[in-house]
């Protein structure tokens, strides 16, 4: 028991560390400090946070992209928001539920793995996988770092993750290492959630049953993927108990208010096509598709399905839905992007690495000599995690000047009302986005890979800069219902502003002198028209 208490007390410390690490604020400067991995990201989930703590974001749309329902699952960053609106700072806000739900996740892998193979072993290892992927990452570190007297030293000091395809030209994703949690914080919580979901179904409780239908119907609005995975373990569960099936359906009902908000929020269901091997390179065949997944699974490839074998019969009965979470998205693109199909496999890799932490045991046990080989591959599975492990350690960091210490953002928050809708010049942590306020055409990527129509977005976006008459870019304004436009003298590169029009004919209510950056009302500017 003191054993299990100081593993789950450093594990907390860790999550906590974890989360701070990648994001934390300078109070006495009023900056956001965010690790150089979690810039991009956080770009996209700052001006969730802050529509729902500085602005007026209900019912929800994407600040990114406004005048639609949101299609992105929204709640986590909701719930950081109003914390952050009732006086909780920000890195504590977000940190915070960051690592519960991480720390969660943690308790929960131990717990379920235990429920299921009675062996406390299997637990620890099956953590211990977690924590450190079983990956190839390590071999491509060696080709950047050839083996020397300097390799420790090198790794030590790594700040590049070796592996991250598919933007570094590695054949092993970028999805596997704990990166992918500082990252997308509402991950760790959402797969703690489904554990629990699982651990419910499993021991068949009746009480515990009842809950299923609510826990359900979060990830519509938590993590719609996560959804998904519930969906398969929910209706396996269903078909194979039969005295489950009246607690399921009554437990339905407590799924419906989510059911009725999550269609109310995000009514578009995403799209489903065909596309073999995921990040398998194109036309994947079964040699490419088995050497990719070799690379990313390392000897999980091998012991999971050893594990399915070797496992006592009540744990079994997992086989059907992993299959299931395996295969789907190696043959469908899930949604419009397909690296976002990763966070099926992630909850595979969750589940399957019990399987290979049960058949190392079940080998232990049997095989006497296999004692003196499996030390070796147990370090081989977490091999990969180490040398992930430092790029995150080693991380640097951006300073960001939150909106006390930005007077553009000032203006905004000042000078603006809550739900305004602001045509911006330029994307990344505008000063808008920073205040809480919807600006009219965010980041392409965000908008392009949540299902937004992004060309037409940016289309009109160009319109009103480059209008050759103040009527035009009046009409073209008060159509797309924008409150107020920012133009910055450097914009992104595919605006082509009509720059004597907006020095000449508008009037701004707001003008930057050290970047010349200028903030315009559209009432103000457009009303006598």
């Amino acid at each position: 028991m003191r054993f299990r208490f100081l593993i789950f007390s450093f594990l907390a410390v860790f999550s906590l560390w974890l989360m701070w690490h990648t994001f934390s604020y300078n109070p006495v400067q009023h900056e956001l400090l965010v690790s150089g991995k979690f810039w991009s990201d956080f770009g996209g989930y700052l001006p969730q946070i802050r529509s729902f703590s500085l602005g007026k974001n209900w019912p929800p749309q994407y600040p990114l992209y406004p005048g639609v329902p949101t299609r992105y699952h929204f709640l986590f960053y909701m719930v950081t928001g109003l914390l952050e609106k009732l006086g909780v700072r920000i890195d504590f806000a977000l940190n915070l539920l960051s690592a519960a739900g991480f720390l969660l996740l943690l308790v929960m892998i131990w717990i379920v793995a235990l429920a299921v193979f009675s062996d406390e072993r299997v637990s620890w290892l099956s953590l211990l996988f977690f924590l450190f992927n079983g990956s190839f990452s390590w071999l491509d570190f060696l080709r950047l770092y050839p083996l020397s007297s300097h390799s420790l030293t090198d790794l030590l000091h790594l700040s590049a993750f070796p592996s991250f395809a598919p933007w570094n030209g590695s054949t092993i994703a970028a999805f596997w290492n704990l990166n992918i949690y500082t990252n997308q914080r509402h991950l760790g919580l959402s797969y703690a959630l489904c554990l629990v979901l699982i651990y419910l179904l499993y021991s068949q409780r009746r009480r515990g049953l009842y809950l299923v239908g609510f826990i359900t119907g979060t990830f519509l609005l938590l993590n719609q993927a996560v959804f998904a995975i519930a969906v398969i373990f929910v209706g396996w569960f269903f078909l194979l108990h039969r005295s489950s099936r009246l607690p399921l359906l009554f437990s339905a009902l407590g799924g419906l208010p989510w059911l009725y908000f999550g269609l109310f929020a995000t009514p578009t269901p995403p799209p489903l096509n065909l596309h073999l091997g995921f990040l398998t390179p194109q036309p994947a065949t079964a040699g490419s598709l088995l050497h990719f997944w070799f690379l990313n699974l390392g000897l999980h490839l091998f012991l999971i399905p050893l594990g399915f074998f070797l496992a006592p019969k009540k744990a079994r009965i997992f086989i059907v839905p992993l299959l299931l979470l395996f295969f789907i998205p190696n043959i469908f693109q899930l949604s419009t992007d397909i690296i976002n199909n990763h966070k099926l496999f992630n909850f595979f890799l969750i589940f399957g690495a019990m399987y290979s932490a049960w058949a190392l045991c079940y080998l232990w046990d049997k095989y006497r000599p296999a004692r003196f080989v499996i030390p070796i591959i147990v370090f081989f599975l977490i091999l990969g995690g180490i040398v992930d492990l430092f790029p995150v350690i080693n991380d640097s960091y951006y300073a960001i000047a939150d909106w006390q210490s930005n007077p553009d953002a000032a203006f905004f928050v000042h000078h603006t009302p809550p739900d305004a809708v602001v045509l911006n010049s330029t994307w990344f942590y505008h000063p808008a986005s920073i205040a809480g306020r919807f600006i009219y055409n965010g980041y392409s990527y965000f908008t392009w890979s949540f299902g937004y129509d992004q060309v037409a977005r940016e289309d009109s976006t160009k319109a009103m800069y480059s209008a050759p008459t103040k009527p035009i870019a009046c009409r073209l304004l008060q159509a797309a219902n924008i409150s107020y436009v920012e133009l910055n003298p450097h914009p992104e590169g595919f605006l082509h502003p009509n720059w004597q029009l907006w020095s000449t004919d508008f009037t701004p209510a707001y003008t930057n002198p050290q970047t010349g950056l200028k903030i315009y009302s559209v009432s103000q500017n457009c009303s006598a028209l």
